[in-house]
């Protein structure tokens, strides 16, 4: 195999997962803070700044991977 074909494989792999483990992360946060929010209601708005900052930093790791496959297509 070539080693472009190789990196292009690599990239495909890591933005796949890297998005696959992001949405399912956040779903578990999402349904977390809205179990969360049916417990307390008088606590929403603490849980759902949690919520989003957690979201945030989520994001954040799916974006690393979205850099990885580009740093290895651009190879």
């Amino acid at each position: 195999m070539d080693v472009e074909v190789m990196y292009a494989i690599a990239a495909m792999v890591s933005i796949g997962v890297g998005a696959a483990f992001a949405s399912i992360a956040i779903g578990k946060i999402g349904k977390s803070a809205v179990d969360g929010m049916a417990r307390q209601p008088e606590a929403s708005r603490t849980i759902q700044t949690a919520m989003l900052i957690s979201c945030a930093l989520v994001e954040a790791l799916c974006i690393y991977a979205l850099l990885v496959a580009i740093l290895l297509v651009s190879k």
